[in-house]
């Protein structure tokens, strides 16, 4: 159990470590070449943009969990809509 915990969540970690790095040399970019302005507005549409990962990531992993468990069933066709509505959800939003 601990071997697989760790093994889900070492690229978990890493990958949030690597978006948060990505987000600090990205604001160095921006304040150096553009100013402080535009830095200020990324600042500011950052909790949008993050809010909108979070659902994004919030029906990616409900929407994979149902189409496992419907194709453990065999139940093909109710997998094909689940991941068809979860598609028409976020294409919509």
């Amino acid at each position: 159990m601990k071997k697989n915990f760790f093994r889900y969540v070492v690229p978990s970690v890493l990958a949030m470590w690597v978006y948060a790095l990505y987000t600090m040399v990205d604001g160095m970019f921006v304040a150096k070449g553009v100013g402080e302005y535009a830095l200020a507005a990324i600042n500011l549409s950052m909790p949008m943009i993050n809010t909108i990962f979070a659902v994004s990531i919030l029906f990616a992993i409900g929407t994979s969990t149902i189409t496992s468990i419907f194709l453990g069933q065999k139940e093909i066709r109710k997998a094909k809509e689940a991941f068809s509505m979860n598609m028409s959800v976020l294409f919509a939003t």
